[in-house]
């Protein structure tokens, strides 16, 4: 059981499409955000689809100190990096009424010096201290009970980081958004391929559509109910004898996704492009002030190939010094904290 700062029970979520199918539209949204930086003609026509929500800033557990940490930039450099909190929200609408839960943690970091882009994944079963909780719990209870700002506070109190801003995603139908692009192309293995199988009945249930099964493994197309099997697996590593299971399998499997998704997207025309982005931005809450990034875009565009050739993706916390355990009755991706933090700031500022 979960308890908030008021000792209030947080009630534990129905079992179903929306556990998974939230986990795999953050990616899908992000890709959507990444095109509307990339490309300067977006923004202008779609800020008003977009809900803004402020936050305040004097409680988000900021980092002030950072930049002593980094080595190989100036301070100049150093505060051209950007960095904004994804936040998949499994909430069944855009009001306060309920807050949800993250099923998806992920920073993207955009660093002009190295021209780079950098997707870090954040397990949503790693142990944290949350402002309220008596006891450490999963970092993903921190949405759970104070939406943006206490996530944002808790990430940035927990691995020493400096985040300001957000950008929370809400879709219900996920794998509509992907069968709309034509699929995504992933390669996937024989363990993979018969897990995707064993869970597909269930979203072609929600879907409505008649089931296919996925017939190869390799290179493989899957569509938008196949993808959400995909990465509501968690167990394939454990059947094929690696390391690839749970948490870092499935933050593996998003990151793909994620990766597979805007390489795709970046590839349709003009008229694609937007429809696909009037179908999600009305489920985006966000504070960042776009037009503060208004001055990044024509460096963004004229390097768009450079930016978009060293997009690389990582897990952290990572798998080589954290354990999955049970801990109070819940599972916990229990980690060296400070060896994270270095990490975090390695893969942002330095790389």
């Amino acid at each position: 059981m979960i308890y908030d700062a008021q000792n209030k029970l947080i009630p534990k979520k129905k079992k179903g499409m929306n556990k998974w199918v939230k986990v795999v539209i953050v990616m899908l949204l992000i890709i959507i955000l990444l095109a509307i930086i990339l490309v300067s003609k977006f923004v202008g026509d779609r800020l008003s689809k977009i809900h803004f929500k402020d936050l305040d800033e004097g409680n988000l557990g900021i980092n002030t100190e950072m930049y002593s940490e980094v080595e190989g930039l100036t301070k100049k450099e150093y505060d051209q990096v950007v960095n904004i909190l994804l936040l998949g929200s499994d909430s069944k609408d855009m009001s306060d009424q309920y807050d949800g839960n993250s099923d998806a943690i992920m920073i993207i970091s955009i660093n002009p010096k190295f021209k780079s882009i950098k997707l870090i994944s954040i397990p949503r079963d790693t142990a944290a201290n949350i402002a309220g909780f008596e006891n450490r719990y999963k970092i993903n209870a921190a949405f759970a009970t104070g939406k943006e700002q206490l996530a944002v506070k808790t990430i940035n109190e927990n691995f020493g980081l400096n985040i300001k801003e957000y950008v929370t995603v809400n879709i219900s139908s996920m794998y509509d958004i992907i069968n709309e692009i034509g699929g995504v192309e992933l390669e996937i293995t024989k363990e993979e391929m018969n897990s995707i199988n064993h869970f597909v009945d269930m979203f072609y249930k929600f879907s409505g559509k008649p089931t296919k099964k996925v017939t190869s493994y390799g290179k493989v197309t899957l569509t938008g109910e196949q993808a959400a099997a995909h990465v509501k697996e968690r167990e394939a590593g454990y059947r094929s004898g690696t390391t690839d299971y749970g948490d870092f399998g499935r933050t593996r499997r998003q990151r793909e996704v994620l990766v597979a998704m805007l390489n795709k997207i970046l590839t349709k025309d003009f008229g694609e492009i937007s429809r696909i982005i009037d179908l999600i931005l009305e489920q985006v809450t966000t504070n960042i002030n776009v037009g503060k990034y208004m001055g990044m875009l024509p460096e963004l565009v004229a390097n768009k190939d450079a930016y978009l050739n060293n997009l690389t993706s990582v897990m952290i916390p990572k798998n080589e010094y954290s354990e999955e355990i049970l801990e109070n009755g819940t599972f916990l991706y229990v980690t060296n904290l400070e060896k994270a933090k270095k990490d975090f700031i390695h893969y942002m500022y330095e790389m």
